[in-house]
């Protein structure tokens, strides 16, 4: 019995390596954008150059954050439209 234990463990352990290895081998768009960024920093010597630098990865390094904020701002609208619609039944 100890035998078959180990076995599932050692499978268990090799598919979790295995998946942990296939999901960091994909970079997200916003983590490309952040390296390159950091990347192309130290060639920015003009005012110029720099609003290039923050103009082409700066959007994309935001989106998630853009994204989430206006997932939450959609859930609170709803939340105070279910409420208003509960206030207009009890009147």
């Amino acid at each position: 019995m100890e035998l078959m234990q180990q076995k599932w463990l050692f499978a268990g352990a090799a598919a979790f390596i295995g998946a942990l290895w296939l999901f960091s081998r994909r970079s997200a768009p916003e983590e490309k954008a952040a390296r390159r960024l950091v990347r192309d920093w130290r060639h920015v010597d003009e005012p110029a150059d720099v609003r290039d630098l923050l103009g082409d990865n700066l959007p994309t390094i935001l989106r998630p954050a853009l994204l989430s904020g206006l997932e939450e701002i959609e859930n609170l609208v709803h939340r105070w439209f279910r409420q208003l619609e509960r206030e207009i039944r009890h009147l």
